[in-house]
């Protein structure tokens, strides 16, 4: 139903007496409306609505025949909907109370004035107009709601603790195979549905969200058709004059995700018991080996070609055991095993320092960290970062003599780290994925291995940043610069 405009609308007249019909039409046509017929008796003017389809009808009571104005106001309600406006001569209560069945727009005593006539068309109208807007907002909500992924709802909690749901979208046939109407009836349907074992949660997040009307957000599952689902709720609670408690909200389902979550925990917990099984029997197994090697290694007479072949199995052997011990770490950062909290740099830094430089080589390292003085959000695997920076930069340096130098400075709420080596330097693509081990594979430049990859997982997971540069601008010959970001504590 489009809108019409006031003064153009389209009046069909329902009164046996000619005189007054007569005179009905002239004020309604004086006063800018449309007279599209009239009708004396019941059947004429439910024929006459029905083929003429107007605006508004005028509708006297009192009409020739068996049947009242009443009764046609019935039968035209039942096959079209047109407002009506009862006039009549009589003032009896019985009569009106009748009349109210049909819901009239007005109700005008004979005789009237002009001008009352008039008021009252006019009320009637804009009443209609306003019926119309709000009847094409309520259908534009419904489409919308339609097209929601999910039932969208109200949910109230009564002052006694009872439960009632004034609105559900259709949807909810598809999500629980049950109708709107059932559910607003009665809303125990929609919560029988709740898993048993997930009940008292349920009525718990609601006595919370009540409480501090705080937004409410449950997961939870339901037996529908025999069938365990997982459901998701989300809405926000208002509390009303009465001390109801109102919360609007959509209902989503959610077994998929949750099928997937299921799985994907049953593959880390899978990955834990090989990484356990690796950092344990295989690390044990490793200790033998390099326990046997080194025997054979301290014998006088071994010949130089075993000798070097032993050297080399040993160094795998460490190589095997380094690369254990980085997925064991690399495991508890991304489960976050270690709490986070405040620590002083200089314990980590001086145990890493004191491992590298315990090599063969000759190694020299320069820096102006202090005991007591810098002062981090993190916890023991800073030593892992450390080690894994100095390890990093040594393992690249030709020289005979390496040289790194260390420096922290203040940069806003962080501490700044930077790690200088000399060594053979990065080329600049190579910079923007040194740290994403899965993005190096196949690699031969500095640092093909985890530990950078650790590094860049532990220090993000204490909210800080890492980065590569030349050492000199411009001259990645010169050696590189790792960049670290930690944020201070207390």
């Amino acid at each position: 139903m489009g809108e019409f405009y006031l003064n153009k609308a389209r009046i069909l007249i329902v009164e046996d007496e000619a005189v007054v019909a007569e005179n009905l039409e002239k004020v309604i046509t004086d006063c800018g409306y449309e007279v599209v017929g009239r009708a004396a008796s019941a059947d004429d003017a439910v024929n006459a609505a029905i083929e003429l389809k107007p605006d508004l009808i005028l509708m006297d009571i009192v009409l020739l025949g068996e049947k009242n104005g009443i009764d046609a106001s019935h039968e035209i309600k039942e096959k079209i909907d047109i407002p009506i406006i009862f006039l009549t001569a009589y003032s009896n209560l019985e009569l009106i109370d009748r009349a109210k069945s049909v819901e009239p727009y007005a109700y005008i005593i004979k005789p009237f004035q002009d001008r009352q006539l008039f008021a009252s068309i006019e009320m009637a109208l804009y009443k209609i107009q306003m019926a119309r807007k709000l009847e094409e907002s309520e259908e534009r909500y419904h489409r919308m709601v339609a097209n929601v992924p999910g039932m969208v709802y109200q949910f109230v909690l009564h002052p006694d603790g009872s439960m009632a749901l004034p609105f559900v979208s259709e949807s909810c046939r598809e999500l629980f195979g049950i109708g709107y109407k059932e559910l607003v009836q009665d809303a125990n349907v929609l919560l029988d549905l709740i898993h048993p074992d997930d009940r008292h949660r349920f009525y718990r997040s609601v006595a919370d969200s009540a409480k501090s009307l705080s937004p409410w957000e449950w997961e939870g599952r339901g037996v529908v058709s025999g069938e365990e689902r997982w459901f998701r709720c989300v809405s926000c609670p208002a509390r009303q004059a009465n001390g109801d408690v109102l919360w609007d909200g959509l209902i989503i389902e959610i077994t998929e995700r949750k099928v997937a979550e299921n799985r994907i925990e049953e593959e880390y917990h899978r990955a834990e018991f090989y990484i356990d099984l690796m950092s344990h029997d295989i690390n044990n197994i490793n200790q033998v080996t390099r326990g046997y090697l080194e025997l054979l290694l301290k014998m006088p007479d071994l010949p130089s070609k075993s000798r070097k072949y032993a050297e080399t199995a040993l160094d795998h052997v460490r190589k095997s055991a380094e690369i254990i011990s980085n997925m064991k770490t690399l495991s508890m950062v991304r489960s976050g095993e270690l709490e986070i909290g405040g620590i002083d740099i200089y314990p980590a830094f001086v145990s890493a320092v004191e491992t590298v430089k315990s090599q063969s080589r000759d190694i020299r390292i320069n820096s102006n960290i202090t005991k007591g003085r810098y002062f981090i959000r993190g916890n023991a695997l800073l030593f892992n970062v450390f080690s894994n920076l100095l390890n990093n930069a040594a393992k690249f340096d030709g020289h005979d003599i390496v040289e790194i130098d260390v420096d922290i400075s203040p940069a806003g709420d962080d501490w700044r780290l930077e790690f200088k080596d000399r060594g053979r330097g990065i080329r600049e693509s190579y910079k923007k994925i040194i740290f994403n081990r899965l993005e190096r594979a196949g690699e031969s430049a500095q640092g093909s291995g985890l530990g950078l990859t650790i590094v860049k997982h532990i220090i993000e997971s204490y909210g800080g940043k890492v980065w590569v540069e030349d050492r000199v601008k411009g001259d990645r010959a010169q050696g590189s610069n790792f960049i670290v970001l930690l944020p201070k504590g207390d």
